[in-house]
């Protein structure tokens, strides 16, 4: 999605609320034009002739366009950020939702800690872009309305206001272009410090042992400095340019009063129409610094916008078919004439496959020989450049990803716990399951002890990214995860790798009683032989042959 096409999504996504804004804006305008008018006439035929009803009058006045000054304002600004905070929300969920249809391949493209920047620093940069939407829609209107008043206040005088214009369009086209680039700059060191803080909270613990906890921290540190120094330059154009441009009123300011000062001395002017004039030109001054203000949120909100289309514009290699053919409740799963293309190793040819229902295969061989990416092809990560994988003689990629889902889980040889308790852990969205679903499926992957020895059971947290448990612990909890899902077919990859061996036997006893079919990367004996079949893999020639 390109930057200006987000953008206008978003102004249509809250138009109304940006237009209830807009109105109130238009009307804080008003107010603040009318002021000095007021106080102007207050001047002229209050105070300069005596009059103290015509005195009281004005400066009811004055009260009463105050007043409306406030309501409108308030209008303006309830509107703009309701409409805008509610955008806001939808734009991160929409991001996050097509961050969760990604597969692996997308996922690559983008680093863990600039994601996190993109979905807070970035989206709250178009969501406070948007509530400034009508203030610089109302402001520009207020401004061309401010030299409209000050030109029929008299010939000279609105020469004077006149001439602040093309200096502040030059002002205006020098620093915008500046401001973007180092703005760019920022949002790019932002993110990569994102990534030294998220690379220093989590593999912190797993390089202190080698010292290199140092480098970490080292690497923290050039990023933050590299964000110190591109906030300070970005800080230095919007400096100049936020001072630039509202001196350019202010001297006319200067030069207004010098010509209108005169003009009073000889009778052809009234003290009240200085007045106002000069109020006007201050004013005007606060409108151009506010501008001034709004594009550079402006521009905050390009770049932004440019960062998070990029992200929803990464499609995912998986397509989802166009008409989704069902898979049955029940079949064989196989592979036929598979050759996937894997980066810095070259096409490799996966042997032909079948796994029949309910029965228990292992997957065995030597490091390197594709047995986790077979699991992930059967699984539908990822499709083959070749061949064709099925299930009850339907095609996976012909069938809806979700029911694929559904029917083939993988539980990985890394698995991940978020923040959170057991319990949340395990459902991970599923909230019907209840808490003797949880503990059956504990009870299978061998880990239903440990649980309900600790003081709060389900209810105990687990740190970030499964900090609190063992890797033992963290597998047995994925694989508890992973049989809460119900489905046909388990893909196992290396699930009992960092368990002892009489956990071990608890588990596949466990799995042996599901009923389901089960393909088991493995390397541990015990696991090959408890399995109906044993497929090893190896390489030769660049193929992959298999032997049992």
């Amino acid at each position: 999605m390109t930057r200006i096409a987000l953008l206008r999504w978003a102004v249509r996504r809250c138009a109304r609320g940006l237009t209830a804004s807009w109105l109130g804006g238009l009307g804080y305008q008003a107010g603040l034009i009318m002021l000095p008018w007021c106080l102007g006439r207050a001047l002229d035929e209050g105070i300069a002739p005596g009059d103290r009803r015509a005195l009281l009058f004005w400066a009811g006045a004055v009260l009463a366009v105050s007043v409306g000054l406030t309501a409108a304002e308030w209008s303006m600004r309830w509107w703009a950020t309701l409409a805008a905070v509610r955008t806001g929300n939808t734009l991160l969920l929409r991001l996050a939702g097509a961050v969760l249809r990604w597969d692996a391949a997308a996922a690559h493209r983008f680093s863990a800690g600039d994601l996190v920047v993109r979905g807070t620093r970035d989206v709250e940069q178009v969501t406070v872009w948007l509530s400034a939407v009508p203030s610089l829609a109302s402001g520009l209107l207020g401004l061309l309305a401010v030299l409209v008043v000050v030109a029929t206040l008299d010939p000279l005088l609105a020469v004077v206001g006149l001439a602040t214009v093309p200096l502040l369009i030059l002002v205006n086209l020098w620093f915008p272009r500046r401001y973007e680039r180092a703005n760019a700059a920022l949002s790019g060191a932002h993110g990569a410090r994102a990534d030294a803080v998220e690379d220093l909270l989590s593999a912190s613990t797993a390089v202190r042992g080698l010292g290199g906890e140092t480098v970490l921290i080292e690497r923290h540190h050039a990023a933050s400095t590299a964000v110190r120094d591109r906030t300070l330059a970005l800080a230095r154009i919007a400096a100049g340019w936020a001072a630039s441009a509202p001196f350019v009123p202010w001297l006319a300011t200067g030069v207004g009063v010098a010509v209108g000062g005169l003009a009073v001395l000889d009778g052809r002017f009234t003290v009240g129409g200085l007045v106002s004039f000069a109020s006007w030109m201050t004013l005007l001054g606060r409108q151009v610094m506010m501008l001034t203000f709004r594009f550079g949120q402006t521009g905050d909100a390009w770049t932004a916008a440019g960062r998070i289309g990029a992200v929803l514009e990464a499609a995912p290699e998986l397509v989802e078919p166009a008409d989704p053919v069902p898979l049955p409740r029940s079949g064989a799963l196989r592979s036929t004439g598979v050759r996937v293309d894997l980066p810095g190793r070259g096409p490799l040819r996966l042997p032909d496959l079948s796994v029949e229902p309910g029965e228990f295969v292992a997957v065995t061989g030597a490091v390197g020989t594709g047995k986790s990416t077979l699991l992930r092809l059967l699984a539908r990560l990822a499709d083959p450049a070749a061949g064709t994988l099925d299930y009850g003689g339907v095609d996976l990629r012909t069938a809806a990803l979700a029911q694929v889902r559904d029917t083939i889980t993988l539980v990985g040889q890394r698995p991940l716990l978020l923040s959170g308790t057991i319990a949340e852990n395990l459902r991970l969205g599923r909230d019907a399951l209840s808490d003797e679903d949880l503990r059956r499926a504990c009870r299978t992957a061998g880990i239903l002890g440990f649980v309900e020895s600790l003081p709060d059971g389900l209810a105990t947290l687990v740190g970030e990214r499964g900090s609190s448990v063992s890797g033992g612990q963290l597998q047995r909890l994925a694989l508890a995860r992973g049989l809460l899902r119900g489905a046909q077919v388990l893909l196992l990859d290396d699930v009992t790798s960092a368990v002892d061996a009489r956990t071990e036997r608890r588990i596949l006893d466990g799995l042996r009683g599901l009923g389901v079919t089960i393909v088991f990367a493995t390397s541990r004996p015990a696991v090959a032989a408890r399995a109906d079949r044993v497929i090893e893999l190896g390489v030769r020639d660049g193929e992959l042959v298999t032997h049992g």
